[in-house]
């Protein structure tokens, strides 16, 4: 077998050209991988990625809120379940889920068969012991009858005549009217079921004033005073924010949790906000007006915060301790790694507490790929 193969040059463009009498699966082996040896010279590597570059900026003042923030619960002050305080039938209801009432207004009403039925037991035995009172009162004074056994049926007449009086006043029990102005809540009973004595049939809830309780640490229990503000926000819209203060401060701390119960008080005469919602409380101690960084110029190494400060060369090989190599051009800067203190993140800056002045240089972008004693490329 005679076999002919010209292997093309570095990126030649040209077929590869085969003379060959006959073909055999090795030789057509040979030639695939020819091929592929020959047209992986074309492959041009990528372009280096070009370096990183970095922004400058300086500290500026921003006014910070000293606050605490507690995960709580809003609480309508205003909640009344209403419960059949009789057993009875639901004859009627004229209420309805989610309908705004006022005191007074009707909610429903209990048949009062059996009641009614033990109001008149009760007369009828209120009058049989009153009678049975005045005749022992006729025998006693005509001497018939001694003292003991008159005071004896007098009692019993009296027994009897406030046994019907407490029976009576159940029947107003029927009718159940709003005992607040309020919302009306889910109704677990329809018409016509029968209720026992105590089953909450509804609620009635006022969302115009709402309150939360907040567990302040006992540390931090030395701060709080009456009035005080407190920022509202839901978790999942943060658009919905309220303002209020603190109205309620409890005497003692809890045993077990060493936490200080707070109350605070918070109009919503929108309706946004609701009983038993979900929300973040901020308790604002007070406001401070300090240097603040940008959260994208703090780098987090082993739990410390840092920055890279730009400086002139000396002054990087001075802090540094060594000479910087190579040697940077004229007019650039070095990045010099210092060690900060930071207070709390709001608005996505950090409070300076120490280790930064408003002249200072710091360096924004991928602090990650910065070391000390780095020329920084500006954008």
């Amino acid at each position: 077998m005679t076999l002919w193969v010209r292997v093309p040059s570095f990126c030649d463009t040209q077929e590869l050209s085969v003379r060959r009498p006959f073909q055999s699966r090795r030789t057509l082996s040979w030639l695939g991988l020819l091929s592929l040896v020959g047209l992986g010279g074309c492959v041009k590597p990528p372009p280096p990625p070009p370096p990183p570059t970095f922004s400058l900026v300086s500290p500026t003042r921003q006014t910070f809120t000293d606050q605490a923030t507690y995960q709580s619960t809003l609480e309508s002050i205003a909640n009344v379940p209403l419960a059949a305080e009789i057993d009875g039938r639901i004859v009627a209801m004229p209420m309805r889920e989610g309908q705004l009432v006022r005191p007074g207004d009707p909610l429903f009403r209990l048949d009062q068969l059996q009641q009614q039925a033990s109001v008149a037991a009760a007369a009828a035995q209120a009058r049989e012991d009153r009678l049975e009172a005045e005749r022992y009162i006729f025998l006693n004074e005509q001497g018939a009858a001694s003292t003991k056994q008159r005071d004896a049926k007098v009692t019993a007449a009296i027994t009897s005549a406030e046994q019907l009086k407490a029976s009576a006043a159940t029947l107003a029990y029927k009718d159940v009217t709003a005992p607040i102005a309020g919302m009306v809540g889910d109704i677990q009973h329809k018409l016509g079921a029968v209720v026992r004595r105590g089953e909450t049939i509804t609620t009635i809830v006022d969302n115009r004033r709402l309150w939360v309780r907040l567990d302040v640490p006992g540390e931090q229990a030395y701060r709080v005073r009456l009035g005080m503000p407190v920022e509202l926000q839901a978790p999942d819209k943060p658009a919905l924010k309220a303002m209020g203060t603190v109205t309620f401060i409890a005497p003692s701390l809890d045993r077990r949790t060493q936490t200080l119960l707070v109350k605070a008080t918070f109009t919503n005469a929108d309706g946004a906000l609701r009983d038993q919602q979900r929300v973040q409380a901020s308790l604002r101690f007070g406001a401070t007006n300090t240097l603040a960084l940008p959260q994208a110029a703090v780098l987090l190494q082993a739990g410390q915060t840092f920055v890279f400060r730009a400086v002139s060369p000396g002054e990087a090989q001075h802090l540094i301790g060594a000479p910087i190599t190579p040697a940077p051009p004229a007019g650039a800067l070095v990045a010099v790694q210092t060690p900060v203190s930071l207070g709390s993140l709001q608005a996505g800056r950090f409070a300076v507490l120490n280790g930064l002045s408003a002249s200072d240089a710091v360096v924004i972008g991928n602090l990650a790929q910065l070391r000390s004693g780095m020329v920084i490329p500006r954008k």
